[in-house]
């Protein structure tokens, strides 16, 4: 008996210190709980199509600095090296007689330090920085729709996973009841107290589910994966799913067409982008226009020079030089260029206001679709009702009622395949609700809440 006791001991140590030493990889195995709010998160960080939008918002500050400075001074400074392999002559006539002589050295060397400073460019400057903020509000927007857009592949992979996952489980409850039936009509079978087809029927129920049950786990494994791809979790990391099937937290109050209308085309960024990108070409046909005007420069340029036969560069002494100059360029004929950049602007701010008509059109159609799905999955989720709860009171009753003799083996199965449809359209009805709630929500332009 010790000895017996003594072994036990040691298999328990052994089994404990086994447990404390787990590599790290069975770490990694511990369930992550994700609900909503996390997913989209933790989406915001690491989906790089929404990051790269981001980016665009440095983008549009760097060109409104651009824009600016075409206003301000620009300083250059530079060095030039002339060396004359045969220094030039000149010639010139004195009565009778031709002087020649050269002028000029071997070497010169030059450096300068110039300032420039626009006063006058046809109104490009102003212009360019009027694009510039116009843009950086258009990036605003694009990184809100590109939000916006994260968040309804978030909600329809997260509620796709989670209607995916109840699928499996219907399914598995239906396998499990139904090979639970097959066990109690084998024994009544085996008793002599039903026919041969009962039980034959009771084997071709379970057959028939096992194929839905593997399908199902199928499908769940991969919107699961699907969901971790998105998060940047790896596959091998197992996730629970956290969400309550409550319609209450997909709820809009309601609206009529004009009200919402009149929302989406103050709020959606599809539609401001299409606004901005009408303001922008307006703005380039002022840019065209400039190639009419005039332009008025002033620059001012210091200078150092040195010229030499023989010696080092820093042995001789360096002139200094300061001079100003004011450059006025007047367009008097660009062989048709200004006039056809100022028509095609012109068409291109055309084509972008039929475009913003369009843009809003289509806006308003997908409003009335979300909101049509929207209402249509409110009913069918509410049409369920306590259709679960009564299919499966039924199965119950049909099982007492053919352990008792008195019901067939027919409502058994009636009964079971009421109670797996009633499961089925409830969490599709809830995943409709959810989606739909989300992209009418967006049609709107409005912040997709989370739960």
């Amino acid at each position: 008996m010790i000895k017996v006791i003594k072994e036990i001991s040691l298999k328990t140590v052994i089994v404990g210190m086994i447990l404390i030493y787990l590599p790290a990889s069975f770490s990694a195995a511990e369930t992550i709980k994700i609900d909503l709010k996390y997913a989209v998160n933790r989406a915001l960080r690491e989906d790089e199509t929404y990051l790269a939008a981001t980016r665009e918002t440095d983008k549009a500050n760097s060109l409104v600095v651009e824009a600016v400075s075409g206003a301000l001074p620009q300083i250059t400074g530079g060095m030039r090296f002339l060396r004359n392999w045969e220094i030039p002559t000149g010639v010139f006539q004195m009565g009778d007689e031709v002087v020649t002589f050269k002028f000029g050295t071997e070497n010169s060397y030059v450096a300068d330090l110039t300032l420039t400073q626009p006063l006058y460019s046809g109104g490009r400057t102003i212009t360019a920085l009027k694009i510039a903020r116009i843009y950086k509000k258009m990036t605003a927007e694009m990184v809100r729709q590109a939000r916006q857009d994260l968040k309804i592949r978030v909600f329809t992979s997260f509620y796709g996973a989670l209607l995916a996952r109840e699928l499996y489980r219907v399914n598995e409850e239906s396998f499990g009841l139904a090979s639970e039936n097959l066990e109690v009509v084998g024994k009544l079978y085996d008793q002599g107290m039903v026919a041969e087809y009962d039980y034959l029927r009771a084997r071709v129920g379970v057959a028939n589910v096992e194929p839905m049950l593997i399908k199902a786990r199928t499908d769940a494994e991969v919107a699961e994966n699907a969901l971790k791809n998105m998060l940047g979790f790896d596959t091998d990391i197992q996730i629970e799913l956290d969400a309550d099937m409550d319609s209450n937290l997909f709820v809009i109050p309601p609206i009529s067409t004009e009200d919402a209308v009149l929302e989406l085309k103050g709020n959606r960024p599809e539609v401001k982008l299409v606004s901005f990108q009408t303001s922008l070409n307006k703005q380039m046909i002022s840019i065209a226009r400039a190639g009419y005007r005039p332009s008025l420069f002033f620059s001012s340029s210091l200078q150092y020079q040195s010229q030499f036969d023989r010696g080092s560069v820093f042995e001789k002494k360096w002139d200094r030089s300061l001079n100003s100059v004011i450059m006025l360029s007047v367009p008097i004929f660009d062989s048709w260029r200004t006039p056809s950049k100022v028509k095609q602007a012109k068409i291109e701010m055309i084509q972008s206001e039929l475009k913003e008509e369009a843009v809003i059109k289509n806006m308003v159609l997908d409003f009335k679709a979300g909101f049509g799905r929207y209402n249509e999955a409110r009913q069918r989720f509410s049409a369920q009702g306590d259709a679960v709860e009564l299919a499966r009171r039924g199965l119950s009753i049909s099982n007492v009622r053919y352990e008792s003799g008195v019901g067939t083996q027919l409502e058994v199965a009636d009964a079971r395949l009421s109670l797996s449809s009633a499961e089925i359209n409830r969490a599709m009805a809830f995943h409709d609700l959810a989606v739909s709630y989300a992209l009418l929500m967006r049609s709107l332009g409005r912040e997709i809440e989370l739960f």
